[in-house]
């Protein structure tokens, strides 16, 4: 961290993203110790990724103190898991088909060639586990010191809200959700396209819960740069960037923030931390997309699988009191 002319806090961050996460030297050690932590957030199909540094603001040295992990089961799901999701479909809609024929009690000897008939003619039924996207990013940060590892925040990507969104806008429009320790509320990183501009740009508003005011934010991919790098700006102003550096085996990047509303918030630095720590992704994640969008306008949306920890994400929290 550094201070600006006015004497305001400047906080910079560096996210080192690794290209193949289990090769990493290190992995091994923080695995042991993650899986070991108090509030047991890194489960076994985790992998660290990447790990988060923060600079003094006196010696001006960097700190290692987060590590990032993947859900490894969801991003690169193996063709076990493939299948099981496909023996679950294909049930459901041999299930379905039975009831459309007789609605309840065993089928007669037409009736179960009827049903064999059109199951054979059903496309879920010709399906291969290849042919599923199963693909969604979920990551979790850790804050590390000498003493424990706790979770302090997950970025995971929703992907039911960005089939419907790229349908409207007609390109890929990537969707995260943000949850963070001890704030209330979920927070939607939303990509957003206007024309005729085509570098990404994410918008999304989150309460400043030290003066209860709603901020609105929008991450602003530039025209031209080197690596992959985003100008923060809130309220008509610019208050940050993300400088992504453009060698490296994995998605590098500095952030800085500038602003004093906002460099001294660690919910909104831990969130702009957790953003950057996907960019790496964004490409893979836009190719899922638009695989699922196909599937949906082609009338065939049971490919995209929707996983049960999504669905939590989108239930009405007042549903209960209804």
């Amino acid at each position: 961290m550094g201070r600006s002319r006015k004497g305001n806090l400047v906080v910079r961050r560096f996210v080192d993203m690794w290209a193949l996460a289990g090769m990493h030297p290190t992995n091994i050690d923080l695995l042991q110790r993650l899986r070991s932590a108090d509030d047991r957030q890194f489960g076994a199909n985790m992998d660290v990724c990447g790990d988060i540094s923060q600079q003094d603001p006196d010696t001006g040295k960097w700190e290692e103190n987060h590590v990032i992990g993947i859900r490894g089961d969801m991003w690169d799901p193996e063709e076990e898991k493939l299948q099981k999701a496909l023996n679950s479909l294909k049930d459901e809609r041999r299930e379905q088909l039975r009831r459309e024929i007789k609605r309840s009690g065993r089928l007669d000897k037409k009736q179960s060639y009827k049903l064999g008939r059109q199951l054979n003619r059903d496309p879920l039924m010709q399906m291969k586990p290849s042919d599923l996207v199963h693909r969604r990013l979920v990551m979790k940060m850790f804050r590390s010191t000498s003493e424990r590892i706790r979770w302090a925040g997950t970025i995971e990507e929703v992907t039911t809200h960005e089939v419907h969104n790229s349908i409207g806008c007609g390109r890929p429009a990537l969707s995260l959700a943000v949850l963070l320790p001890g704030y209330e509320y979920v927070i939607t990183i939303q990509q957003n396209h206007r024309f005729p501009r085509i570098p990404a740009t994410f918008t999304f508003s989150f309460l400043d819960e030290d003066d209860k005011r709603i901020r609105y934010v929008a991450i602003k991919r530039k025209w031209v740069s080197a690596g992959a790098d985003f100008d923060i700006l809130s309220g008509g102003r610019k208050i940050g960037l993300i400088d992504g550096r453009l060698f490296g085996f994995g998605y590098n990047a500095q952030i800085r923030i500038d602003d004093p509303a906002f460099s001294d918030n660690r919910p909104f630095l831990d969130l702009i931390t957790l953003f950057t720590a996907t960019v790496g992704y964004h490409r893979q994640m836009r190719k899922s997309v638009n695989r699922r969008v196909r599937a949906a306008l082609a009338g065939a949306s049971f490919q995209h699988v929707v996983e049960d920890e999504e669905f939590w994400l989108l239930k009405n929290p007042r549903r209960r009191a209804a």
